[in-house]
């Protein structure tokens, strides 16, 4: 790296790191605020509210790297503008683009922290959570649900099973509802036992009925082939974004093995890898909106521009995100769209500016 690209990258890791820490403390205090008497009735004391915080912050933390990046992005370029570095740098003859290759590295390092706080820290985090059961993840029975049953989606069958018989590598009094291509119910199938033994899920003791009535049948054995083990069984309650991308990839085939329906799955999947682009985009446009800045003297022109910018992307992204959870966007345009938008208006702005700077 070059001293420019090292001192540049100083002064923005320094600023994501007061930003990020700060508005980590700010929101967790606040969440421990909301749940701290559920918390404190637990019976374990302060010990509980440390417990919930750690296990609470990935979440937190996985939100908060995009914003904290865009606004030490314009803290860092308000403050060169405003000590008239930026303007040494152009006229070294640094154009945007070879100041944005220099940010290049540290946008990388932010979008490893991205995935890794997505795709480690969270999922252990909720698991934490869930098995507590507090917070968000309160027990069912806590939360006013008493049915506690898991539906899953297998091929065209659904499968029926009381949450609580879901074991480390059994299943116990379920049942399955086998169907045909158009949904029709063609039998109902009910499993007093089932294991798991050498990939293949072995039903025992069944009592099957069909859907056109008759005399019901007992089975004493029968071979279950899904591709769902014991690992992802116990992760069929958890929604995608709690999920690593390896635990989401079990999910996200054609063949609609899982609670949710598969292109749930696949948006999901493409967002956790889409989301890592996210800190190098933040720099870009910050970097595209400090010219406009130096130019006119005007600090607020990058401010206002870049927060609106931003969190406009944000709120589309969010926007696209949902269509794509209920299948109106296909799941890659759904996660990849509002990058796309982002990186044009980037662009836009840079070769607006380079276009001006030209002569007649």
């Amino acid at each position: 790296m070059t001293t420019l690209a090292v001192y540049i990258s100083r002064l923005l890791l320094a600023r994501f790191v007061l930003l990020f820490l700060g508005t980590a403390a700010f929101l967790l205090g606040l969440d421990l605020m909301v749940n701290a008497n559920s918390l404190l009735a637990e019976g374990e004391g302060i010990a509980a509210l440390g417990r919930y915080a750690l296990l609470r912050s990935p979440t937190i933390f996985s939100d908060i790297i995009k914003i904290a990046t865009l606004l030490a992005g314009l803290l860092t370029f308000a403050s060169l503008i405003r000590h008239g570095e930026l303007t040494a740098i152009w006229n070294s003859g640094i154009s945007q683009f070879g100041l944005f290759l220099r940010l290049l590295p540290v946008a990388a390092v932010l979008g490893g922290l991205q995935f890794a706080v997505d795709d480690f820290a969270v999922p252990r985090g909720v698991e934490g959570l869930r098995a507590w059961g507090v917070g968000d993840f309160e027990r069912p029975e806590e939360a006013g649900n008493t049915e506690g049953v898991t539906w899953i989606h297998v091929g065209n069958d659904i499968v029926r099973i009381p949450t609580g018989n879901i074991g480390a590598d059994s299943l116990s009094d379920f049942s399955i509802f086998e169907r045909d291509a158009a949904g029709g119910l063609l039998a109902r199938l009910d499993v007093k036992q089932a294991r798991y033994l050498d990939g293949v899920w072995v039903l025992s003791d069944i009592t099957s009925r069909s859907s056109q009535g008759g005399v019901m049948r007992q089975e004493d054995r029968r071979d279950w082939r899904i591709a769902l083990d014991p690992d992802s069984l116990q992760l069929l309650s958890a929604h995608p974004r709690h999920l690593s991308y390896d635990q989401i990839s079990r999910f996200a085939g054609g063949d609609g093995q899982g609670t949710f329906a598969p292109y749930l799955y696949r948006t999901w999947l493409y967002e956790k890898l889409t989301t890592c682009l996210v800190p190098l985009l933040m720099l870009l446009l910050s970097a595209a909106l400090a010219q406009q800045s130096q130019r006119s003297g005007r600090v607020e022109v990058l401010f206002l521009g870049g927060i609106a910018i931003g969190f406009g992307f944000f709120i589309f992204n969010g926007v696209t995100l949902a269509m794509g959870e209920v299948g109106l966007l296909p799941p890659l345009i759904a996660s990849g769209v509002p990058l796309v938008a982002l990186a044009a208006i980037a662009m836009s702005v840079i070769y607006w500016h380079e276009l001006k700077a030209r002569p007649a």
